[in-house]
């Protein structure tokens, strides 16, 4: 028997938009933000990819997301919540 992972669609859907959000409101393109998490970690990272196709993204990729946009995860997710009241654990 194989075991699929688990993927909650509309948080997914909902923590690509943010992230999308964010880096616009930054005034950053896609190349600009993997360039900047390269030159931090070494690590070759393709923004677009997560933008586009969606999937689920390693808590670590989103740690460096958070810290190359200047937010705190907790910032990031209470403004997931407040954009998808639905998403909040009550």
């Amino acid at each position: 028997m194989s075991k699929e992972q688990y993927i909650n669609e509309k948080l997914v859907e909902a923590v690509y938009d943010l992230l999308k959000e964010i880096r616009k409101e930054d005034g950053r393109t896609q190349g600009d933000v993997a360039g900047d998490i390269f030159d931090d970690i070494k690590h070759n990272f393709h923004i677009g990819r997560l933008e586009t196709t969606g999937g689920n993204m390693k808590i670590s990729t989103l740690f460096e997301l958070c810290k190359t946009y200047k937010i705190s995860v907790s910032e990031f997710f209470a403004r997931i919540e407040k954009r998808n009241p639905d998403l909040k654990i009550k």
